[in-house]
């Protein structure tokens, strides 16, 4: 929930409580403390933490006035969609416990938006995938041309991010059908955090991409094979790509290792930012076997600690094979 939405929560409260003083002589004051010191964010969120019934929710249960507790008031109403998973069906449980009968939403775009939990499932390898089928044009979804904004593929083309974020999410959830009334687009939505995430550019219709610094070495003695490097180079760069590996590699092995010298670096370092030393190689295949339009997958992919990446770069820039570490046909 951003600032101003919070700002929207926190009003749509003090006019429940205000409801609350007016039809039954009930001032929930320390309420109304925790509003103005916290916003409706975070005071929803502990009273709905709490192990125990707040103070309000027991006098509206004595005044039969449930439906103005938090825990409905998030449950029944559009806000439900800023709250985990979780802190939804807790608050349901309490409401139940203490005999409340839920009153489901309406079938409406406004209420049948996912929770946080749902949309976090739309990983960068799930996205990743939803890009390819959409630059391949070989997926059917209900998703149309975006207005205000492209998300840009790792080739350059633009694409739609609702679609794109939509057939991730259908993928991440084994082919539930996603529509658009599921999820909000826009800057500070979940869908955007989720695709920059996952390393792709969002930006507005018309404006122009940042060019990703390579870091590729100068090196006088390979001038020859310069460009068949940077082809390479760009192929490992493109941060859609890199980082869905990385997230199938977590998926299928629970953490991040060199798959060369087996290296953990959390383990090795001991904190998590340890991972940072784990990059993308492009190993199943010679640059110089790659055809125009080659398509790589997440198989043709290795993760590597940085000292083995840059070691094979070399016996790349030298044309020879690896012959000391993974077993895959080739290095480059």
């Amino acid at each position: 929930m951003n600032e101003s939405e919070n700002i929207r929560f926190t009003e749509f409260l003090r006019e429940k409580a205000a409801e609350a003083k007016r039809d039954l002589g009930y001032n929930p004051t320390d309420f109304l403390k925790m509003l103005g010191a916290d916003g409706g964010y975070a005071t929803v969120s502990r009273l709905i933490a709490d192990k125990k019934p707040s103070t309000g929710f027991v006098k509206l249960w004595e005044h039969r006035r449930l439906d103005l507790s938090v825990e409905a008031l998030v449950l029944e109403t559009e806000w439900r969609r800023f709250f985990e998973e979780s802190a939804l069906q807790h608050a349901a449980e309490r409401l139940i416990d203490a005999g409340y009968a839920l009153q489901p939403l309406e079938a409406s775009s406004r209420t049948e938006r996912l929770p946080a939990e749902t949309l976090n499932k739309a990983t960068p390898e799930y996205i990743w995938r939803a890009v390819q089928q959409l630059l391949a044009g070989d997926v059917v979804h209900s998703f149309g041309p975006s207005t205000d904004y492209d998300l840009i593929a790792d080739d350059g083309r633009r694409l739609p991010p609702k679609a794109v974020f939509g057939v991730a999410l259908s993928i991440a959830l084994a082919g539930t059908k996603i529509e658009p009334k599921h999820f909000t687009a826009g800057d500070t939505s979940a869908c955007f955090r989720l695709l920059r995430a996952a390393g792709y550019q969002v930006v507005p219709k018309g404006a122009a991409g940042i060019e990703p610094d390579l870091d590729v070495e100068a090196n006088a003695g390979w001038t020859e094979g310069k460009p068949r490097l940077v082809a390479h180079v760009k192929r490992e760069r493109g941060q859609g790509i890199a980082r869905a590996k990385k997230a199938q590699h977590r998926r299928l092995h629970g953490r991040l290792f060199c798959e060369r010298c087996k290296l953990d670096p959390v383990e090795h370092f001991g904190t998590e930012e340890g991972e940072a030393c784990i990059e993308v190689h492009h190993a199943a295949t010679h640059v110089r076997e790659m055809a125009e339009g080659h398509v790589t997958t997440l198989e043709d992919l290795q993760c590597l600690c940085a000292n083995c990446h840059r070691l094979l770069h070399a016996l790349l820039r030298a044309g020879k094979e690896d012959v000391a570490g993974s077993g895959r046909q080739a290095v480059g």
